[in-house]
Order: C-alpha cells, then sequence, then structure tokens
C-alpha cells in the first residue's frame, strides 16, 4: 500500500451544498479528498472526476456508508486507508432534518435525526481517531444557531446539535495534543435546503431574511468553508471552539 504524499480529507454529507463547497476549498488547497455519501454513487463519482480536473485535488474518491451504522462506518474508512494509506482531516457535515411539532414528533423522528447528527458524528470521529498516528490531525465538527437558541418544530434536531457542541469540548480534551477538535456553526446560508425551508427564492422573503443579519446577507456555503479551511491550515492553537459564521445574527 503507498501512502499518499499529500494530506488526505474526508467529508461526510459531502454532496450538500456546504460539503461540495468544503471539498472544493480543500482540492484548492491541494489535499486529496473522500467523498462520504449514503446511496448517491454516480453523482459521488462525478463529483470526485471533478475536483481533480477543475480544482486540482491530486486524488478523489467518493465512499458509501451510512454513518449511524458502525459496520459501514469502518468500512468506509478501511476502503480510505486502503486508498490513501492516511487520513489527517475528518469533516462531519453529514446532518438530515426530521421537523415535527414537539406534540405530534415520533420516535422515528427523534431517532433518525438524533441517530445521523449526534451519533454519526460520535461514530466517524472515534474511528478517525482510533487510526490516526500522526501529531496535527483535525477534526471539525458542525454546531448550529438553534443549538442554542432552539426553535419551533425542533425538538430533535436541536437537542442533537447542542449535543455536537459539547462533544466537541470532550473530545478535544481527550484527542489533544494530536487531534485538534472544533465546531463550525453556519447561520443563514444560502443553500438549497435554506431556500426551500424558509422560501427564500422569493426576493421580499429573502429581503426580510437578510434584514435581521448585521452584515445585510445571507452567507455562502464558501464562507463556511473558509472558516474550516482557517481551522485546519491556520488555527494550530484552536481546539475544542465554536466559530458561528452567521453574519452576526446570533450575537443580536
Amino acid at each position: 500500500m503507498a501512502i499518499a504524499k499529500e494530506k488526505v480529507v474526508l467529508i461526510t454529507g459531502a454532496l450538500s451544498d456546504i460539503g461540495r463547497a468544503t471539498a472544493q476549498a480543500f482540492a484548492k488547497a491541494g489535499y486529496s479528498v473522500a467523498l462520504n455519501h449514503r446511496s448517491k454513487a454516480d453523482e459521488a463519482a462525478r463529483f470526485a472526476a471533478e475536483l481533480v480536473r477543475e480544482y486540482g485535488a491530486p486524488q478523489a474518491v467518493s465512499v458509501q456508508a451510512d454513518i449511524r451504522m458502525r459496520s459501514e462506518v469502518v468500512a468506509m474508512f478501511e476502503q480510505i486507508y486502503a486508498h490513501f494509506g492516511r487520513l489527517d482531516v475528518l469533516v462531519n457535515n453529514a446532518g438530515i432534518n426530521r421537523d415535527n411539532s414537539f406534540l405530534e414528533m415520533t420516535d422515528e423522528e427523534w431517532e433518525t435525526v438524533s441517530s445521523t447528527v449526534l451519533k454519526g458524528t460520535f461514530i466517524c470521529s472515534q474511528e478517525f481517531a482510533r487510526r490516526y498516528t500522526g501529531t496535527s490531525g483535525s477534526i471539525i465538527n458542525f454546531g448550529a444557531t438553534t443549538a442554542i437558541t432552539g426553535r419551533k418544530n425542533g425538538a430533535n434536531y436541536c437537542p442533537a446539535r447542542a449535543g455536537v457542541l459539547t462533544l466537541t469540548k470532550c473530545m478535544a480534551l481527550e484527542l489533544a495534543p494530536n487531534i485538534r477538535v472544533n465546531t463550525v456553526t453556519p447561520g443563514r446560508i444560502d443553500t438549497e435546503e435554506v431556500r426551500l425551508r424558509y422560501h427564500t427564492d422569493d426576493p421580499e422573503t429573502r429581503k426580510s431574511f437578510e434584514r435581521d443579519v448585521p452584515l445585510q446577507r445571507m452567507g455562502e456555503p464558501v464562507d463556511v468553508a473558509s472558516m474550516i479551511m482557517f481551522l485546519v491550515e491556520s488555527g494550530q492553537y484552536i481546539t475544542g471552539q465554536n466559530m458561528i459564521v452567521d453574519g452576526g445574527l446570533l450575537m443580536r
């Protein structure tokens, strides 16, 4: 097994808007990229080829796994190590929403979201840390502003993301000094999910949505990717932190 000369990053949920922007940023920075997906093999393979062809990634591969399932995550890591011989960065981007009112929320809706967001982050991080043997590894988790503020119809999602914030601190304490662990919390980012949830394709709705943001605009996926790259590449003395990328919205 040949070990890749360049650093390697694994991004879970890599086909989301933020996942794609993050993969492109790492490719531009010279990383080889492993793209996790659950059930979109053809789309992931096309994106992997695009990262090499258009963004300069030395290598890019797609790896299937349902991150809720330990056996599938183990198989994913084994595949990555068989291909690259190393893994330096884990970005726990995968997530899911199953909104419902608190009184009507089902056990299945609770379990699906909690197991994907919190348990999935735990399993992937644990399998990464068990294999990592270097001295400058990095894990990036994802939070949510509603993990701090709460919201209606999110009694499964908000606590799961809040759990990730505390899990990040626990991991940062235990995995130091060889692995740094941080959370990135996006605010109102212009993604397909946000457009569908809040109807921001409507100009008036978008203006209202942006009016509350001190920077007077929605963020772009690249804004989140830039924070991730900062933490991985430049923030060598930062661990256990929650970096909020929201244009100043939460401070209000």
